[in-house]
């Protein structure tokens, strides 16, 4: 049996293989498959057994859902992994809760300043008192006696 040469050539070899050492079976592998996954760092020696390393594993996963994909759509117009499988976006709360303490603070400091501007938020709806000067957030000036 030739060693297979393409990736995804072996690929499918690295799931037979997996198969026949599940079986305990090694015997049906080819050495010079063997070897070729070895160089590959898919399956390593490991006290005179051969033995998936974590890049094999992931790489054999990998191949399991693709196979899968390919059984339910024939077509293999659209490979994709199992809904079960894919990660679902989570809110994120803390920041939110930041958003919130942000403006919760904003509107303080804006009440504060509204309170030394001498302007209160029930006093006066918006739009209304045209003779108060623009809040820019600095006090307001005021004239001494005797100086115009």
């Amino acid at each position: 049996m030739p060693v297979p040469q393409t990736l995804d050539e072996l690929r499918t070899s690295l799931r037979q293989s997996v198969d026949a050492l599940q079986r305990r079976q090694a015997s049906e592998i080819p050495e010079q498959l063997i070897d070729r996954l070895v160089d590959l760092d898919w399956l390593e020696w490991h006290g005179g057994n051969l033995r998936l390393t974590t890049t094999g594993a992931n790489i054999h996963r990998q191949e399991i859902v693709r196979t899968r994909a390919l059984a339910e759509n024939p077509s293999g117009s659209s490979i994709t992994p199992n809904p079960s499988e894919a990660t679902i976006a989570t809110p994120n709360y803390q920041y939110e809760k930041r958003q919130r303490e942000l403006a919760k603070k904003k509107k303080k400091e804006e009440k504060a300043q509204r309170k030394a501007a001498g302007v209160s938020s029930h006093d006066e709806p918006e739009g209304q008192g045209q003779d108060q000067p623009a809040d820019n957030g600095t006090p307001p000036e005021t004239e001494t006696p005797g100086t115009a």
